[in-house]
């Protein structure tokens, strides 16, 4: 009997979201005759911590204090912390960019995360920032992987605050071409290292998830546009849409419009704020986050992105996977992902960009069926992308 290749793959939390996802289907599809595979969690909370495949060890939580308030606490009498948290506030004056600030505390802080004794065959970072300066700092292993969700160039980072632990994995994946072109841009000397591997997706099993009963009641007589993602201002976008909703709504035509939104955040509440504040309480819904997004999905006219900066959004594939054609801004990698006029249509990424678009589906609504049409015929699996990922495991 072959000796099983022992893998460990560093994340946060079970939480909804397009990375979750994908790493559940990669779970799913290995073959555990002959991989050994240890999860580690920062900890062990999330909506989806059921669906971890039973085959998979659960390591103890990544952190040494799990509880939040615990951690805290420990961090107001750690000299380190405090000299990392002056030295951020110095960083965010000279650049301007608050993210540079996080990079840096978890450039410091890796001290919070226990050191993992066991060896490993391959160690996977499977999101960007804190899992990977805990896969290259606190994990033995003889390759590291870092696998990167996001456009560092679009999202501001600075490689800077990253090199130090991005030079020590072995391969890095990102998951569109535009992503690989800006994280070369910014580190490369790391050239060599990067692949591309698309988040990896099943339809038949998003479509299982979203023939589920849903005890929401769309009304036909509306153009229903629904957006899932995370209620961050800074990257999705969604106070600009209010924005042009309110002026659409002055103009008078945006009466036979309704928009659902399906996730949580830091920025729920200012958003909330906004859409009163704005007289669209009748235009726009909040609905929260929900364990099964998918099946609010399907009884819609049209999945809505009106975001700053994505890497590829598996929302948008997942919403091709439910029927939905999808109305976006030109994120970095929107044209890989979408046939203009085919899939739904890509917008300037800007306000009036977000204003010219939702005024012409309002005035051209016949749109919508034909690009349902194309979408329902169109199988959007990726599963394919799945051998890429195991090609590495079978590197040198």
């Amino acid at each position: 009997m072959a000796i099983k290749k022992k893998i460990v793959i560093a994340y946060p939390a079970m939480m909804l979201g397009g990375s979750t996802t994908s790493l559940l289907s990669i779970l799913r599809r290995l073959d555990y005759e002959c991989y050994e595979v240890d999860l580690l969690l920062d900890t062990h909370t999330g909506e989806w911590m059921g669906q971890i495949p039973k085959q998979v060890n659960l390591l103890p939580p990544a952190y040494k204090y799990p509880n939040n308030n615990v951690r805290r606490l420990r961090n107001i009498f750690t000299p380190m912390y405090w000299m990392a948290v002056i030295k951020s506030r110095t960083i965010v004056k000279k650049t301007h960019q608050p993210c540079h600030a996080v990079q840096y505390i978890e450039m410091k802080d890796t001290w919070t995360y226990r050191k993992i004794e066991k060896e490993y065959d391959f160690a996977i970072a499977f999101l960007e920032g804190r899992q990977c300066k805990l896969v290259a700092k606190n994990i033995k292993a003889r390759k590291k992987i870092a696998w990167i969700h996001i456009d560092y160039k679009d999202s501001k980072f600075s490689p800077e605050y990253d090199y130090e632990s991005m030079r020590i994995f072995d391969r890095i994946i990102l998951v569109s071409k535009k992503c690989k072109q800006s994280f070369e841009q910014l580190f490369p000397t790391l050239k060599d290292r990067t692949c591309v591997i698309e988040n990896i997706l099943s339809q038949q099993h998003i479509q299982n998830l979203g023939n589920e009963k849903c005890k929401l009641q769309v009304d036909d007589n509306y153009l229903n546009l629904v957006t899932t993602c995370r209620i961050a201002f800074k990257s999705k976008g969604l106070d600009r849409a209010v924005s042009v909703m309110e002026r659409l709504k002055e103009e008078g035509v945006l009466k036979n419009l309704r928009w659902y939104i399906l996730g949580d955040g830091s920025d729920m509440e200012k958003l909330r704020e906004m859409i009163t504040l704005a007289g669209l309480s009748e235009h726009i819904f909040l609905l929260g986050m929900k364990k099964n997004p998918y099946k609010y999905l399907k009884d819609m006219s049209l999945f809505f992105l009106p975001s700053r900066w994505e890497g590829k959004p598996m929302a948008v594939t997942e919403a091709f996977m439910m029927g939905l054609p999808a109305l976006v801004t030109e994120y970095s990698s929107a044209k890989e992902q979408i046939r203009e006029d085919i899939d739904g249509h890509i917008v300037e990424n800007s306000v009036d960009g977000i204003y010219i678009g939702l005024k012409y589906i309002i005035e051209n609504k016949e749109k919508i069926n034909q690009w349902k049409k194309n979408v329902r015929g169109t199988d959007y699996t990726n599963t394919s992308e799945f051998e890429k990922v195991i090609k590495l495991f079978l590197e040198n």
